[in-house]
């Protein structure tokens, strides 16, 4: 027997989480949804670090018990070095 399920309904990512890889430590959170490859670089101020995306994901959660939609969110996972540590950036 079939059954007709109808998936979920996912929101548009409407933010981006910064997190380092290695202690999951969050270290930035904003507005909008910017989907940086992996291998991008993102120059931080505190704490002063450069960061380079290792990992993407679509991170999604229940609105709520009586909600068909679902909120996600972007998650940037990140390697921290010393700042200038990449040589490939001008």
């Amino acid at each position: 027997m079939t059954e007709d399920l109808d998936p979920p309904h996912v929101l548009a990512p409407h933010e981006t989480l910064v997190i380092d890889d290695e202690t999951q430590r969050q270290l930035l959170r904003f507005p909008g949804y910017l989907p940086l490859p992996v291998g991008a670089r993102i120059e931080l101020s505190k704490p002063k670090m450069d960061a380079k995306v290792v990992k993407v994901r679509l991170q999604v959660a229940d609105l709520g018990r009586f909600s068909v939609d679902r909120k996600s969110t972007l998650v940037l996972e990140v390697t921290l070095t010393e700042p200038g540590e990449f040589t490939d950036r001008p």
